[in-house]
């Protein structure tokens, strides 16, 4: 146990030192990812669960825009700043489930707190032995509209399922996440010199499609009589649309297009029409030993239309739980 537990930690660390060199920790907003919660559920399921049960958890990522959903992740501006998110949850033999979670991060002037939380109600599919299917809703509650901490999105609707019985398995993925945020921004007109100030409010609708395939591999009784680690790599097409509708409250709408290029976050366009939109690989790590999970997972994706912005990026999480 101790080894695993180094080796995982070990894993951690070289991960979060590549991320936090991408970007200034002060222009990234930070996002609930209570999505442990759900990657647990996944775990506890490949053993036959038959009675409801209770979870704990705490972790650490840099997932700033869905609990879920990878292709929207991805687009994100930074990914360097660490966000601690401790979370519960109840889920019940039938597959039904209901969590909470909360986004902690030490924001520079405010010191360290919470910037919003999370409700997610779900449905997972169990003990099937070729189909995996789940769908889940996630509400998020932001704390300031106008910290470039808080996420840009409230809504947040996932679906996934995958055929299980072949080595090699095949799975597909639905995503639609809708929410608004407000920024205040500054400008220097260089004609004139004057500076401006101006509170702009984005209205954001982005719709995704996510084609994998992969592989579960397991091994049981490592360390134990009562362990198991899983390993499971998957690659990913990712396809997506998206829009953005910008509205300024304190200055004419001739600078609205001027306000769309500030926002932060530059690869959701004022309209972008449903393609490909990424490549991505994913490796997902669980250690299970009693009640307790450890999970590591890392996320790389290699953006694909013209853009200005970084095309490759990583995610992250590391969570423990304990479920009872």
């Amino acid at each position: 146990m101790q080894k695993f537990f180094f080796l995982m930690l070990f894993f951690f660390i070289i991960n979060s030192k590549t991320i936090a060199q991408d970007t200034p920790v002060n222009n990234a907003p930070a996002f609930d990812s209570a999505a442990v919660l759900n990657d647990l559920l996944l775990l506890l399921d490949s053993a036959d669960i038959s009675t409801s049960y209770a979870l704990v958890s705490l972790g650490i990522n840099n997932r700033l825009f869905s609990l879920h959903n990878n292709t929207l992740n991805a687009k994100q501006a930074s990914t360097s700043t660490l966000v601690y998110n401790p979370s519960v949850g109840y889920f019940h033999k039938s597959g039904f489930s209901l969590s909470a979670g909360a986004s902690l991060l030490n924001r520079q002037g405010k010191g360290f707190g919470a910037t919003q939380y999370s409700l997610t109600p779900a449905y997972d599919l169990l003990n099937n032995q070729q189909w995996a299917f789940g769908v889940s809703y996630s509400r998020y509650f932001i704390s300031d509209k106008y910290s470039s901490y808080s996420s840009p999105l409230q809504n947040d609707l996932y679906l996934y399922t995958s055929y299980t019985k072949h080595w090699l398995q095949p799975g597909i993925a639905l995503g639609y996440s809708t929410g608004n945020y407000t920024e205040i921004n500054k400008f220097t007109v260089q004609l004139t010199g004057n500076t401006y100030t101006d509170t702009g409010t984005y209205h954001l609708k982005a719709f995704s499609f996510m084609a994998s395939v992969g592989h579960d591999f397991k091994w049981q009784r490592l360390f134990g009589k009562e362990d198991e680690l899983g390993f499971t790599p998957s690659l990913l097409m990712n396809f997506g649309s998206d829009s953005t509708e910008s509205v300024s409250h304190t200055l004419g709408q001739n600078l609205v297009r001027f306000l769309k290029r500030r926002r932060r976050i530059p690869r959701l366009g004022d309209k972008n029409s449903f393609e490909a939109q990424s490549v991505g690989a994913s490796l997902d790590f669980n250690y299970a030993v009693g009640n307790f999970t450890i999970l590591p997972q890392v996320y790389f994706d290699y953006y694909l239309p013209k853009t200005d912005e970084k095309r490759f990026t990583q995610t992250f999480t590391l969570s423990v739980g304990y479920s009872f």
